[in-house]
């Protein structure tokens, strides 16, 4: 990614930026892939193409509680409706008849890159930040294999770390992410300075670690990384240092007070006019108390600095004290002054202005730094808990990450580096070919030679304490089992699963609480899933193994981020005696119909002939999770039981007797007080749905055609 000097970076662009970060790459990539693959459309504007138009629509369609409010879509729809030609061309894709028509559609198709087209763009752009797709929106091999998970080969390496397919992804993603400067020569890595900081320091405050990180450039390069970090981070509570590299305008270099127009020009605030009078008050003060150096005069500006300090730290002091002065507390003029050099020292109006840019941009830094931090979440290493940042794998990515291999790799130059895949910017990312779009493994992003793989591979077993490598990713997976464990008794007790399982009945007035109680990384159906695999956990008496089960991906601090996907149910729980699978929808009774009778059927039916053809091949169950059903799908799924049922991937391949129980939320809830009847209760739902199989004519249809033909 290139950048410019003065600009902040971000991994996410602000318009259409969300808190379910992941679940928006997710859904954004799977909209791609139907517009180009599916509907065969491609990525132009209109009359050229229906392809960014189409994707917009789609992503309506599928964040319906994200794009509440879409006016010039709707205002476009109003419009196309009343050109029949149009709307019947749009249906059928029919792009020749819109180019041949477009004089006479002149006005409508001059609302489509108004608030639309433009916005496909926007929200896709994303996706190429991150190597899923390139500028041009073909989905990369990489961005393919978001779309699949499953299908990825994980090297040695990231077969050590306890995390999953999606989690891997986006960590190789962010291992190859570079911030470029504008001769696409000099770069920086965010991800490697994260790492290099979290190995340094051990535990970082969230702010520092977030505004270290973001705050890099590829203009700025820093020498000895180990003193800038140990400085930042230790001295970050401290009132910021003032950036004399700042150009101040002309305007203000004036020993004068500054008047309300000139100031009001050079202290903007976009979102609210009456926070610039705040300003404009506290310089005033400032002003005159520098003039005066009098106890009244200092007593003003403290007053009135105390009682709007969260909106001047904003402005002046980078979101920290402006002042070395407590609450209260009133110096001496000249102590105060001392303690507070960097501003009266020099030209006031100079430094305030130099302190309002400065902090301008540290706003900004925040400001981008909160999605960048939910995408790091995504590789589910690094941990965010209580303001604190920290690796969730401490000895192990001690073991794999060596610090001095890190710091050659947080600064660098193109010219300088030899690699295989790539020795210009072009081929580092330029492209859908190019290495940044590429599916790479850990070891190789890194460099890793057989002999360095070694030697990490025994530093492993050393710090672990496993006998062989291979017993390392069931240590750890064991290990974060029980923490998970740990985690779900501490923050989920039985009372506050069912008090949010409640919740999802009223999704209008609830949402917001759900995502609050939850994790705001994550959309409300992730959310409902995560939470019935919970109330599943206490029903079976905390005796499955609920991490293995679910297809989702988590945070380091099991957090639920997005579904995995890869045609798979949402929650497969294998045991001893049995596989149960939990397919969960927040889909409304009738959108069910629509929605899961397919997608449900098939993953139930395929998962049973699955199982069959094991040799020690369990009794397969599923259950059909929702917070409500219509009388049709409870009894379709009764009736199903009835019928052979053939594998969508095998179509020689059929089974009897596919079992799909409905059960509300309600009814789970109270499930959930009977955990000493669990295999009771399954065993019972198995028994009432048995059915005589045996005489069923697969031939039926056959007769009947063969009848009418003759």
């Amino acid at each position: 990614m290139v950048i410019n000097k003065d600009q902040v970076f971000n991994l996410m662009d602000t318009n259409g930026r969300r808190n379910d970060v992941i679940v928006a790459l997710q859904g954004y990539v799977t909209i791609l892939n139907n517009v180009l693959n599916n509907l065969g459309l491609s990525w132009q504007r209109m009359p050229e193409s229906l392809g960014e138009y189409e994707f917009y629509k789609e992503a309506v369609e599928m964040f319906p509680g994200v794009f509440q409010q879409h006016g010039p879509y709707d205002r476009l729809i109003a419009e196309i409706d009343k050109h029949p030609g149009l709307k019947k061309a749009m249906d059928e894709l029919d792009i020749e008849w819109i180019k041949n028509h477009q004089n006479d559609c002149a006005d409508v198709l001059g609302m489509f890159d108004n608030g639309i087209e433009d916005r496909a763009r926007h929200y896709t752009s994303n996706l190429v930040k991150l190597g899923f797709a390139d500028d041009q929106r073909n989905i990369s091999e990489v961005g393919k294999l978001l779309l699949n998970p499953s299908d990825i080969k994980r090297d040695s390496i990231e077969e050590l770390f306890p995390i999953d397919n999606v989690n891997v992804i986006y960590l190789r993603q962010l291992m190859k992410v570079r911030m470029y400067d504008k001769d696409e020569e000099s770069y920086y890595s965010p991800f490697y300075m994260a790492i290099y900081a979290l190995l340094l320091k051990g535990r970082i405050s969230e702010n520092a670690f977030c505004e270290l990180v973001q705050g890099g450039t590829p203009y700025k390069c820093i020498d000895k990384i180990t003193d800038y970090i140990n400085e930042f981070v230790d001295n970050y509570d401290e009132p910021p240092i003032m950036d004399n590299g700042v150009i101040v305008p002309a305007e203000l270099m004036t020993d004068e007070k500054l008047i309300w127009d000139v100031f009001s020009k050079k202290f903007k605030n976009t979102k609210s006019s009456s926070t610039v009078s705040t300003y404009y008050v506290f310089y005033s003060k400032l002003y005159d108390f520098n003039k005066s150096r009098d106890a009244a005069s200092l007593d003003l500006l403290l007053s009135f600095y105390e009682e709007n300090r969260e909106t001047l730290k904003k402005a002046f002091g980078c979101g920290r004290n402006i002042f070395s002065t407590r609450r209260g507390d009133r110096p001496e003029p000249n102590d105060f002054i001392e303690d507070n050099s960097e501003l009266f020292e020099g030209d006031l109006n100079e430094n305030i202005y130099r302190r309002y840019v400065q902090s301008k941009k540290v706003d900004q830094i925040r400001e981008y730094s909160d999605t960048t931090k939910r995408i790091f979440k995504a590789t589910g290493i690094i941990s965010f808990d209580n303001g604190y940042v920290e690796l969730a794998y401490k000895e192990l990515c001690e073991s794999i990450f060596e610090i001095a291999q890190i710091d050659e790799k947080i600064y660098g130059k193109l010219s300088e580096e030899v690699h295989a895949h790539y020795d210009c910017f072009e081929e580092y990312e330029g492209d859908v070919n190019s290495f940044f779009c590429m599916v790479v493994p850990f070891s190789e992003i890194l460099d890793f030679t057989e002999d360095i793989i070694n030697r990490i591979v025994n530093k492993v077993k050393e710090v672990i304490g496993g006998e062989t490598i291979e017993s390392i990713p069931a240590i750890l997976k064991r290990k974060r089992e029980e923490e998970f464990a740990e985690f779900i008794n501490d923050k989920y007790p039985e009372a506050s699963v069912k008090l949010i399982l409640s919740m999802f009945s009223d999704r209008v007035a609830n949402d917001k609480k759900i995502k609050d109680a939850v994790s705001p990384d994550a959309d409300v159906p992730t959310i409902y899933e995560y939470m019935v695999g919970i109330a599943w956990y206490y029903f079976s008496g905390k005796t499955i193994n609920l991490l293995q089960s679910f297809n989702m991906s988590l945070s380091a601090n099991f957090e639920p981020l997005v579904h995995a996907g890869g045609g798979q149910g949402d929650i497969v729980i294998r045991e001893d005696d049995k596989v149960v699978m939990l397919e969960v929808t927040l889909m409304n009774a009738n959108a069910q119909k629509r929605g899961e009778w397919e997608p449900v059927l098939r993953h139930a039916t395929n998962l049973q002939i699955e199982e069959e053809e094991r040799e020690d091949s369990k009794p397969v169950t599923t259950f059909f999770i929702a917070d409500e059903f219509d009388s049709n799908t409870i009894n379709i799924w009764k009736a199903i039981c009835s019928v052979p049922m053939q594998s969508s991937t095998d179509k020689t391949k059929y089974t009897d007797n596919v079992i799909i129980m409905p059960v509300n939320t309600v009814e789970l809830c109270k499930l959930m007080d009977k955990s000493n009847l669990y295999n009771d209760i399954i065993s019972d739902v198995r028994e009432m749905f048995k059915a005589d199989t045996t005489s069923f004519d697969m031939t039926w249809r056959d007769r009947f055609v063969n009848k009418i033909m003759a």
